[in-house]
């Protein structure tokens, strides 16, 4: 099987939707032999910043030396960006012979899997038939019946705790927690940066029963990080401490290993800037917490500036909230859409005009972007922002 076919054989597996559950990928994974059994793990669940985190956390152990796996979701251009060893993405070549090798397994098994859910397995294979002595591994949706929760960690990590895809998790911040903190194992180190109720209180309560010691963040990280952004001190802070739990257990992880990891990690489409002249700025801000921290951010870094906002988001979220929360620094706002989940621009433009914000529509990611650069001129700025499918798709447009 090429490149080609085994991504057109994962795409058909998205017509499978969002199914939660273990039975189906625990019992994909005995059959393959268990890879996720060979290396370590750190399990990082939670609302905004699960992914800088892991990031941050796959780049200090590699500095440190150690042979490290991460897998993150969902991906900004291409697939393979969720599943990197020691910081290489996979090839399309080797994802191909992994295709070829897990699809008879799931169509002898007779297991239903979503595409997520091979995407998961297929991940922790290739981990193991690379040696990765750790891996960081982002949840995907929830916590407690996500795929990623058939491992037993080191170290479990819940960054923060906001309302979100309720439909599957709960209508109420409470059994939204309680569905996250579903990563937590018996006696497994938990770190968290939430200090809210009823989050906290659930996260303790939950530790407690599980014997599982708790370490919660309660100041960002005030030294050098290559990522910008203030909530990525936030992220740095939980990535340390998670640190400090694993040499707790013996992983040799010296200062310099966590000065070299901080100053190298990447991580595109977060309060990244890809150009200037004028100055364009692409962050994934989803939800309504997310664009309000970024907002944030902006108006700390850009102090007393508007700029264009290109907004798109995907159909299941709260646009009202992220509209209210994005308006202070709008100067106009121009509503598009990506390809895929995408929410009707018009109703993006309905949100921001009762904002009292000038706002248009404009079909089509890179042509919103052409569109925005051309009116926030020379010394302007342009922020293109939303859903990860939005960013992903401006961010083909500078690399």
């Amino acid at each position: 099987m090429d490149g080609v076919k085994a991504f057109k054989y994962l795409d058909g597996l998205e017509s499978l939707g969002i199914a939660l559950g273990l039975d189906r990928v625990k019992g994909f994974l005995h059959a393959i032999g268990n890879p996720e059994a060979t290396f370590k793990i750190v399990h990082v669940a939670g609302t905004n910043g699960k992914g800088s985190t892991a990031a941050i956390l796959a780049s200090i152990l590699r500095a440190a030396g150690f042979k490290t796996g991460l897998y993150t979701s969902p991906h900004l251009v291409r697939l393979s960006e969720r599943i990197q060893v020691n910081g290489e993405q996979i090839s399309d070549r080797e994802l191909a012979r992994l295709v070829s090798e897990l699809k008879p397994v799931k169509e002898e098994s007779t297991l239903k899997l979503t595409h997520f859910e091979f995407v998961t397995a297929l991940a922790f294979q290739h981990f193991a038939n690379s040696g990765v002595e750790i891996a960081v591994v982002e949840v995907g949706l929830g916590g407690r019946l996500d795929a990623t929760n058939v491992v037993t960690p080191v170290v479990s990590v819940i960054t923060n705790i906001e309302r979100e895809h309720e439909e599957f998790l709960g209508k109420t911040v409470e059994k939204i927690v309680r569905e996250k903190a579903g990563v937590i194992k018996w006696s497994v180190p938990v770190v968290t940066a939430e200090w809210k109720d009823p989050a906290i209180r659930v996260i303790r309560e939950t530790c407690k029963e599980k014997g599982a010691p708790l370490s919660i963040v309660n100041k960002p990280f005030k030294g050098k990080i290559h990522l910008l952004g203030s909530f990525q001190r936030w992220n740095a802070a939980t990535a340390l401490a998670a640190v400090e739990e694993l040499r707790r257990q013996g992983f040799e992880i010296s200062e310099k290993a966590v000065s070299r990891g901080l100053s190298s990690v990447e991580w595109p489409g977060r309060f990244e800037i890809v150009q200037k002249s004028p100055t364009v700025l692409l962050d994934c801000c989803h939800n309504p917490s997310g664009a309000f921290v970024f907002a944030k951010s902006f108006q700390k870094f850009f102090p007393k500036r508007r700029a264009v906002l290109v907004v798109g988001v995907s159909s299941d979220k709260n646009i009202s909230a992220i509209a209210a929360n994005l308006a202070p620094i709008a100067l106009k706002v121009i509503a598009t859409e990506a390809s895929y989940r995408a929410l009707p621009a018009s109703e993006i433009q309905r949100e921001f005009e009762g904002l009292e914000k000038e706002s248009e529509v404009v079909l089509g990611v890179r042509e919103a972007v052409r569109k925005g650069i051309s009116e926030a001129g020379k010394r302007g700025i342009v922020l293109v922002c939303g859903s990860c499918f939005v960013v992903g798709e401006a961010e083909q447009l500078f690399s």
